[in-house]
């Protein structure tokens, strides 16, 4: 099973790898990536329709935290190996 995990892992980055160097190549021809052009709200929608977290996040809440939050990780790798690329 961990051989499996570790498979997983090098795929998921590998995808997030080519998804980064694919952001900043349009970054670098000045087109404007950002979150809201994945939600309309700027954010994506909790799976629940719970909107509101509550003192303890749900598990639809925090797994939609958890994919914001790597959304704008990605985009912010872009963005900095955009700016990397045109010096």
């Amino acid at each position: 099973m961990e051989n499996r995990h570790k498979s997983l892992e090098a795929r998921l980055n590998a995808h997030r790898e080519i998804l980064i160097q694919l952001a900043a190549a349009l970054m670098q021809q000045g087109k404007e990536i950002d979150a809201a052009m994945f939600a309309p709200d700027g954010d994506l929608a909790v799976l629940d329709q719970e909107e509101d977290p509550g003192v303890v996040p749900g598990e639809a809440y925090a797994e939609q935290a958890q994919t914001a939050a790597e959304l704008r990780s990605i985009l912010e790798a872009a963005s900095q190996r955009a700016a990397a690329m045109k010096r």
